[in-house]
């Protein structure tokens, strides 16, 4: 059984296990207060760049607005046996959580998860796909491939496809340990669509068998299988592989940080990272406050020069610069070049793809 499942399967022990590790895990943590701050409130996100970039442009704000200390914990990997841990324990070590969609989704679906605050201009602003009455999203993450231009020059892997074409592009490959993004660029490669046509592919059996085959054809070209976000940027930065497929912000900071490393937004394909409230906290009206204090334009604008993600207020460009809207996912130029990533599939489908891709991984 893979870790995803066995997280999202607890006994009733292991809930209370989990209640009290969630409990420890935010014994320092980072805090902005001010020397009146009357209330805390505990945010936990993915950590890595997320705390400066949130700090600058939602936690700071939020307590200088409020006076209320944002407590700020690094959460890891999928949150969602966490979340379950705290809504049946009633140990709530966290008030809001930083989840992908897919995430939300199936939190929602378990009734897990309390109502947000849709009222007010700013989330007016918010297109209706990006939110939901259980979860706002603020940031728009993107997958795209990426490769080392010392390698490649210019002409590096343009498509999938040509991740897979060994002949004309030889290099070390390294792709995340993980079936959802694993099958998506897999049946890119082999010519399906972003989009629609992916889930329309895998809506048989033998839509599955095709992308697992793909994957066949490039499992002995894989020198690094990457499991944490973080991990991409430094085999990126040290050149452990010449061609690693990411998350473009975790890309994005390999470049700033000076290696020489080229995004390519083509085929790419995006979902957002979402707030939501763990049901039944006792600060859920605060909680709520700080949710609605995040989908503003200009504080939305304020985490893209720390974090090369999307906003999802369409009017934080007024307030980004041409160069840095260049490096987004929901910039004109980019958007076009980029598919939706079906969470609500994958969560449906999260047992099944996980299970299968862990049996493959291990043949």
């Amino acid at each position: 059984m893979s870790e995803e499942r066995k997280q999202n399967r607890l006994s009733r022990r292991d809930v209370l296990v989990r209640g009290t590790a969630v409990a420890a895990a935010i014994a320092a943590p980072m805090v902005w207060r001010q020397s009146h701050a009357a209330e805390k409130l505990v945010v936990a996100d993915p950590g890595g760049p997320y705390p400066k970039a949130y700090g600058e442009a939602f936690y700071k704000p939020f307590t200088e607005a409020t006076g209320v200390e944002v407590v700020v914990v690094a959460r890891k990997g999928n949150p969602s046996s966490q979340v379950k841990a705290l809504v049946e324990t009633k140990s709530y070590a966290w008030d809001v959580v930083m989840v992908s969609w897919d995430i939300h989704a199936l939190l929602r679906k378990e009734a897990l998860l309390d109502k947000i605050d849709m009222t007010g201009e700013d989330m007016a602003e918010i297109p209706a796909h990006m939110k939901s009455e259980y979860g706002l999203t603020t940031g728009v993450y993107c997958f795209v491939n990426a490769w080392r231009s010392d390698k490649y020059g210019k002409n590096g892997p343009q498509t999938f496809a040509d991740v897979w074409d060994v002949k004309k592009f030889p290099g070390r490959r390294s792709l995340r340990k993980n079936a959802r993004d694993c099958i998506e660029i897999a049946l890119r490669a082999d010519g399906a669509k972003g989009g629609p046509d992916i889930y329309k592919t895998l809506s048989t059996p033998a839509g599955w068998d095709r992308a697992f085959r793909k994957l066949d054809q490039i499992k002995p070209h894989v020198a690094v299988w990457w499991s944490d976000s973080a991990q991409s940027t430094q085999i990126l930065k040290t050149g452990e592989a010449d061609i690693c497929p990411a998350l473009n912000a975790r890309v994005q900071a390999a470049i700033d940080g000076g290696a020489p490393v080229t995004i390519e937004w083509n085929e790419g394909f995006y979902g957002f990272d979402t707030w939501v409230l763990p049901k039944g906290g006792p600060k859920a009206e605060l909680a709520r406050q700080f949710v609605k204090f995040c989908a503003n334009a200009r504080r939305q604008a304020a985490y893209t020069p720390n974090l090369a993600y999307g906003p999802t207020n369409p009017n934080a460009y007024k307030f980004i610069s041409a160069e840095r809207a260049a490096l987004l996912p929901t910039s004109p130029q980019n958007l076009p070049k980029i598919a939706y990533l079906d969470d609500e599939f994958w969560a449906a489908n999260k047992d099944k793809s996980g299970e299968r891709f862990e049996e493959w991984l291990l043949r």
